[in-house]
């Protein structure tokens, strides 16, 4: 037994108590359980990372539409063209910059949540675009929430994976980016 802490006096008093192993069977059932939601946490923090890689190569097949746009206010110069390509990037830095801050004060979960607003209102814009000022704040917001998922997810799935799956688990959230991208060019045009 050793000293007790803040004064705390008595012979029956335990600074560690020991806690009888649980049994098989039940370390069993709340280890399968622990690893269900974790993977469950795992994958729904990554669809973050799916959007961000879908994002990230969205300017690719639209470009050549809106450049052959019918509606003059979308039809879209070269100089334009490489600015709607380019702003998701500018975007980018600046929700990895922002990443800093919230994940301080909201925390990594919330920051994912959070990261879903910005990606929202910017295919909002894009969607609903009447002027290129709209797909540029479309694509700029969109880089926005990719540059939080980049930033914040890694580190979520690391904080919440167990040892022996935090390898595999840390890999996702850039396996879900490719994925992302791959599934636009697979859509095709």
């Amino acid at each position: 037994m050793q000293e007790p802490l803040l004064g705390a006096e008595g012979p029956d008093y335990d600074t560690f108590p020991e806690k009888p192993p649980p049994s098989p069977g039940e370390r069993t059932r709340v280890g399968v359980l622990q690893s269900k939601r974790v993977l469950l946490a795992a994958f729904a923090a990554v669809l973050g990372n799916f959007s961000f890689g879908y994002s990230l190569v969205y300017a690719s097949p639209v470009i050549p539409a809106l450049e052959h746009s019918l509606d003059p206010n979308l039809s879209l110069t070269k100089t334009q063209a490489s600015w709607f390509g380019s702003v998701f990037t500018l975007g980018a830095a600046a929700g990895g910059l922002s990443a800093m801050v919230l994940n301080d004060l909201l925390g990594r979960k919330l920051s994912i949540m959070f990261s879903a607003l910005p990606s929202v209102a910017g295919y909002a814009f894009m969607a609903g675009a009447h002027g290129l000022w709209m797909l540029l704040l479309g694509r700029m917001l969109t880089g926005f929430a990719g540059g939080l998922t980049a930033a914040c997810i890694p580190v979520y799935v690391s904080e919440i994976a167990p040892p022996g799956v935090r390898g595999a688990l840390g890999a996702t959230p850039q396996l879900m980016a490719v994925f992302g991208s791959l599934s636009l060019y697979a859509l095709g045009k």
